[in-house]
């Protein structure tokens, strides 16, 4: 822990960090909402509101290397404050270009390459300062609040880009969203570093080269069986769980034509589940085998997603289905909170503050991998087969798959056993 960081300035990190978060998730999912719904309307293709589960993880494996070793070795506000500017000045541009370009789906696709990229670096520069912003005490503490606001936000966000989406246009979203931007960058500007001594002499790492560099990170993951076992899962389960981003607009707007608003309502109530998964965890201890929790709550949502299948299969119609679903949706929000936020404070807590930029930027491109191939398959699922079958199929196949891995575990617990003796 950094001695210089007091109780006081953590809490005032916090405050920010929340603010930003707050700011931040409240224009980025308005505005990839209301993209989703202009370019549905204008494509009729079930991809649309998944176009960004594509283009994020391609942009992430192509940048995990020169990303993580970059955060690793530079100092982070700066490369936050450059990360936030590009996307601020990525927005000025949309916003003078789009009214003028036909071809709208060659244009998201533009402007959301140029703003992964510099997610990616924000993202990952933010992961290994948390020990630059608060001490070890208040790492839990920001987690969930961070988890609770975002969700919070995510919870009204559907509904507000509805709303905003009839009232202004898709045009007025993405100016509007310009200002959050500049907002973010100010509050970015703002915030107080606390950089850590740098010891790469000591760790022979300058006559490294980039990838012997960013091995290490590898390396760390390789020999944490809990790491490795999530990263495992969370590429397999996110494969799957893309039928969610990918099916449910498609289904509700376009096969069951139940609009845009009662669409947002499932939505908000999957947020709202995170938001209420978050507030619990204030209030609990950390989890002890964060990799059993992990498993539990995994089995659990297959068997809600299997759930989601049997609602479609059945002669449900108008509100009564909605009703099943944002009942559905909000009990997945609950678990997936109990399942990112132990995980993202496991991984602060045991990975070392210099290996954080790889150990983050590896695991978060790892966990993100299948999410391009899991949207392009659901994307033609949904289209070709009935909603139903292919979300009971989806929930049973995940089951089997939690199943196989419960096995797998009580298995290296007992060789550990016979290890100490």
């Amino acid at each position: 822990m950094d001695v210089r960081i007091t109780n006081r300035q953590s809490i005032i990190q916090i405050v920010k960090a929340a603010s930003s978060d707050i700011i931040g998730t409240l224009g980025g999912d308005t505005f990839s909402f209301a993209l989703g719904l202009m370019l549905l309307h204008a494509t009729h293709s079930a991809i649309s509101f998944g176009l960004g589960s594509i283009i994020y993880p391609l942009v992430g494996l192509l940048l995990v290397l020169p990303v993580g070793n970059l955060v690793d070795r530079r100092r982070h506000k700066p490369l936050l404050l450059m990360s936030r500017g590009v996307v601020v000045v990525s927005f000025g541009v949309y916003a003078l270009v789009a009214p003028h370009v036909s071809n709208v789906m060659a244009l998201a696709v533009i402007i959301l390459t140029i703003i992964a990229c510099a997610d990616k670096v924000t993202i990952t520069t933010y992961t290994a300062s948390v020990h630059e912003l608060v001490n070890d005490e208040h790492v839990k503490t920001l987690a969930t609040i961070e988890q609770a606001a975002t969700a919070g936000i995510q919870l009204i966000s559907p509904v507000l880009a509805a709303a905003l989406y009839s009232w202004i246009g898709f045009e007025g979203i993405v100016r509007v969203e310009l200002v959050v931007e500049m907002t973010t960058w100010l509050i970015a500007l703002s915030m107080r570093f606390h950089p850590l001594a740098a010891d790469d002499e000591a760790t022979g790492e300058t006559a490294k080269s980039p990838w012997e560099q960013f091995k290490v990170g590898l390396d760390f993951i390789r020999t944490h069986f809990t790491l490795q076992a999530v990263v495992y899962m969370g590429i397999f389960l996110n494969f799957l769980l893309a039928s969610i981003d990918v099916g449910l607009p498609y289904a509700l707007v376009q096969t069951r034509h139940l609009g845009n608003d009662r669409l947002s309502w499932v939505l908000s109530a999957f947020a709202g589940g995170v938001l209420l998964g978050n507030v619990a965890l204030t209030a609990l201890p950390r989890f002890k085998n964060v990799l059993l929790v992990v498993l539990r709550l995994s089995m659990g949502l297959g068997g809600i997603i299997a759930v989601f299948g049997i609602c479609f299969i059945a002669p449900l119609q108008g509100m009564t289905l909605i009703g099943w679903l944002i009942g559905l949706s909000l009990i997945s929000g609950v678990m997936l909170a109990f399942v990112n936020t132990p995980m993202s404070v496991y991984m602060q807590m045991t990975v070392p503050t210099k290996l954080l930029g790889r150990v983050g930027s590896t695991f978060s491109t790892l966990m993100q991998l299948a999410l391009p191939l899991g949207t392009a398959a659901y994307g033609l699922f949904f289209q070709k087969f009935p909603a139903g079958p292919v979300y009971l199929i989806t929930g049973i196949v995940i089951i089997g798959y939690i199943g196989v891995n419960f096995i797998l575990v009580h298995r290296h617990d007992a060789a550990e056993q016979i290890k100490r003796g």
